[in-house]
């Protein structure tokens, strides 16, 4: 492939966050198949990702959320933040609900999949999107008994759960964030995504839920 088709305007220049190497290359596999997908990345971290994307100048970027260093959509809200006309696919963990989804939407991320649809849906969804349109795709009733919600914390990102899991001891959102080495507006920023994702409106809904959850662990 020649340097004028290499950057045809129509290509795709892809860069892929994903932390599970067989996952990453099974995607690659099926990806590369696609004369005008051109690969100009790949990490499994979302510090390498940051560090590597200037020099990439990737079109879409497929991240996972739930990365071996961060979260996917602090990492994607950081990456909109040096290009934002980035196209940013999110691969969830578990099915989003309306509520995860808005949080997704209006940190500007462009769509998310289910890690457990099909390849094919991720590439009808990658080509939908590389023009900057938004793709809704399925979507879950939030949580609302012990069971859904235990899936849903486990679908959570490791900051997501460490975050969680401080509140729960009632510990201050400035020691919190002392403690994370953040601001206090993104420990806040993640305590609305957690009640989100778990189907929680309260704070002592969080404290009995952790509660349970460690009194079942030590069972």
């Amino acid at each position: 492939m020649d340097n004028a088709s290499r950057h045809h305007p129509q290509n795709i220049r892809l860069y892929l966050t994903v932390g599970q190497r067989l996952l990453r290359d099974s995607l690659l596999f099926q990806l590369l198949l696609h004369d005008d997908v051109e690969l100009v990345g790949e990490s499994e971290t979302g510090l390498d990702t940051l560090n590597r994307l200037e020099a990439a100048r990737p079109g879409v970027l497929i991240i996972e959320e739930d990365l071996l260093d961060n979260d996917g959509l602090t990492i994607a809200e950081n990456a909109l933040s040096m290009n934002p006309t980035l196209a940013v696919l999110l691969i969830s963990e578990v099915t989003v609900s309306a509520g995860r989804l808005a949080i997704y939407l209006e940190a500007g991320i462009k769509a998310v999949v289910s890690k457990h649809q099909s390849i094919q849906e991720l590439i009808k969804t990658l080509f939908y999107i590389r023009n900057g349109q938004v793709y809704v795709g399925t979507l879950q009733t939030p949580g609302n008994n012990a069971g859904e919600a235990m899936v849903a914390y486990r679908a959570l990102s490791r900051r997501e759960r460490e975050v969680a899991q401080l509140m729960a001891r009632r510990v201050p959102v400035k020691d919190i964030a002392d403690q994370l080495g953040v601001s206090c507006k993104t420990v806040h920023s993640y305590k609305d995504r957690i009640f989100i994702k778990l189907g929680f409106e309260r704070l002592p809904e969080l404290i009995l839920f952790m509660k349970r959850q460690s009194q079942g662990a030590a069972a």
